[in-house]
Formats: C-alpha cells, sequence, structure tokens
C-alpha cells in the first residue's frame, strides 16, 4: 500500500483516489479470515492519505464465540428469509458487533493521535 499511495501521489490521485482497506472481515465465506489488520491501519494511517477502513465483520475474538458467527453470504439473504429462518437476532448482532469494531479501531486512532472522518449514511439498516 506504500508503494501504491507514492505512485498515487505522484499522480496528484491523493484526494480522488481512496485506499479500501478491510480491517475485519466476516468470519465466513470468503477469501482468507477471520482476520484484523487494525495495528496495520494505525501503521499506516500516520503517512498514507485517504484510507477508508472498512469493517465486514466483528472483531474475530468476538466474531468467534457466536453461535451465528458473521458470514458474507447473510448480506445476499432477502429480509423475509432472514427473519423466516429465525436469524434475524443473529445477523442484527453481527452488524452490531461490526459496529463495535469500528468503535475499537477509532479509539486505537485516536489514542495515536490521528484523525479521521466518520463516513454518513453509508448504509441503512432496518
Amino acid at each position: 500500500m506504500e508503494i501504491t499511495a507514492q505512485f498515487r501521489k505522484d499522480l496528484d490521485f491523493e484526494n480522488i483516489v481512496r485506499f479500501e482497506h478491510h480491517i475485519t472481515e466476516t468470519w465466513k465465506s470468503i477469501v482468507r479470515q477471520p482476520y484484523n489488520r487494525r495495528e496495520e491501519l494505525i501503521v499506516l494511517a500516520d503517512h498514507v492519505a485517504n484510507i477508508s477502513a472498512k469493517h465486514e465483520g466483528g472483531d474475530p475474538v468476538i466474531d468467534q464465540t457466536r453461535e451465528h458467527p458473521s458470514d458474507i453470504l447473510d448480506y445476499f439473504r432477502d429480509k423475509e428469509e432472514i427473519v423466516e429462518s429465525c436469524d434475524w437476532e443473529a445477523v442484527t448482532q453481527n452488524f452490531m458487533d461490526k459496529f463495535e469494531a469500528l468503535n475499537h479501531t477509532a479509539q486505537a486512532l485516536t489514542e495515536n493521535g490521528l484523525s479521521f472522518i466518520a463516513a454518513q449514511n453509508l448504509h441503512h439498516f432496518s
């Protein structure tokens, strides 16, 4: 990411090309997971501009304890099917775990003297 950031800076793209860095990932059904790259973000954020810190799942230490760990395939299920299968509460808990992970990242950035702008209106949850 650091090497690519230099190219981006040299081309004057820092303000228009954002790195989408996945900090946490869902527990199941996608690439290598789970992972938590929060420490990597802290190391990069002081000198690599315009990083989007994506949180797709909760912190793995929490997610692994859930009866229904986060699953990327849940993103593609209809709400009605989730409710009918009695998974609504579990999926809601996964969603809240993701926000808790996001708060942990915000706290770590702040504790390390790094600033950030929280994105607004990215997800609608009802």
